[in-house]
């Protein structure tokens, strides 16, 4: 924040702040703070706005290198918000300029972000083989960082655990993100967080929860809205690996987190744990556990009883 407060009061001879790259970097802070905090359904003014205003002002074939980066990473923050809003058509369009920006500037990191960023959400809209295919391009990047290549290999393995006969190759990539050091410990977090659930879609239940339960107790002071995402992951491995009670002890925790955040990914997997959880409504635990989720449910939400 104390970086965005001060390019404010630096003066710049650019006719829109948008072709200072300075301060399109700090936009691109501050956005990924807000989403974490918050949720992506709040921002997407906001994001739709930083995606037009920076498409006018990269128009300039001759614009430097360093606004193109800078946009680069607005767009993919911008692309983020739109994928957690559920606008994943409009996110993968500006996650595509991110990566054209990206390419333009010669930034090989902000190209794997890109990568990135299309990789998930094509995983999200389910086309794995897309979503690997992404993960790898970024793979072949030159110097990217220690939490770029983790996430890249987390994302392939991740895709390729849900195409038939790509077990093994997927527990390679998942097992080759954990092993990256140099990680922030946010991005150690949400890397176990994300690795765990590549365990649970190749069905190792127990190392998937314990992977989950780590992350969803040391993200949360960072991000209400990635803690939210993990307990609701959390839960459906659970649900799977038929632990009613423990999975009704975090839909419980769930329950508390859901009205921290608006998300259309965090509803959504609240909807399917009430909708999978019907199996299990003669466990007490769990009939009072769906209560408590029920009762905290966005009004639009279909009711799931």
């Amino acid at each position: 924040m104390a970086a965005a407060a001060s390019v404010i009061f630096v003066p710049s001879p650019k006719t829109s702040p948008y072709q200072d790259a300075a301060y399109v970097a700090a936009l691109a802070g501050v956005l990924a703070r807000n989403r974490y905090e918050l949720g992506g359904m709040p921002l997407v003014a906001s994001a739709m706005g930083h995606i037009s205003r920076i498409e006018t002002a990269v128009r300039d074939n001759n614009c430097l290198p360093s606004l193109q980066k800078a946009a680069s990473r607005l767009a993919n923050q911008a692309a983020l918000v739109l994928y957690d809003a559920g606008k994943l058509g409009v996110a993968d369009r500006a996650e595509a300029l991110s990566l054209e920006l990206a390419t333009r500037a010669g930034a090989h990191n902000a190209q794997a972000r890109a990568y990135d960023g299309l990789s998930r959400i094509s995983l999200y809209r389910g086309d794995p083989s897309r979503a690997a295919a992404y993960a790898q391009r970024g793979l072949k990047l030159p110097d990217v960082t220690n939490g770029q290549r983790a996430a890249l290999n987390m994302r392939l393995g991740r895709s390729l655990a849900l195409i038939p006969g790509q077990r093994m190759a997927s527990r390679s990539a998942l097992d080759q993100a954990r092993a990256v050091g140099g990680l922030s410990p946010f991005e150690e977090a949400a890397l176990v967080g994300d690795v765990g659930i590549g365990f649970g879609q190749l069905r190792v239940y127990r190392e998937a929860g314990a992977l989950l339960s780590e992350a969803a107790e040391s993200i949360g002071q960072w991000s209400p809205l990635f803690q939210a995402q993990y307990l609701g992951r959390q839960i459906q491995t659970a649900l799977r690996a038929s632990d009613p009670a423990f999975a009704a002890d975090r839909m419980m925790e769930l329950a508390r987190a859901l009205p921290l955040v608006a998300s259309a990914r965090v509803n959504t997997r609240a909807t399917e744990i009430l909708r999978t959880s019907t199996h299990w409504s003669r466990v007490p635990e769990i009939c009072q556990a769906r209560e408590h989720l029920q009762a905290v449910m966005p009004a639009d939400s279909h009711d799931t009883r």
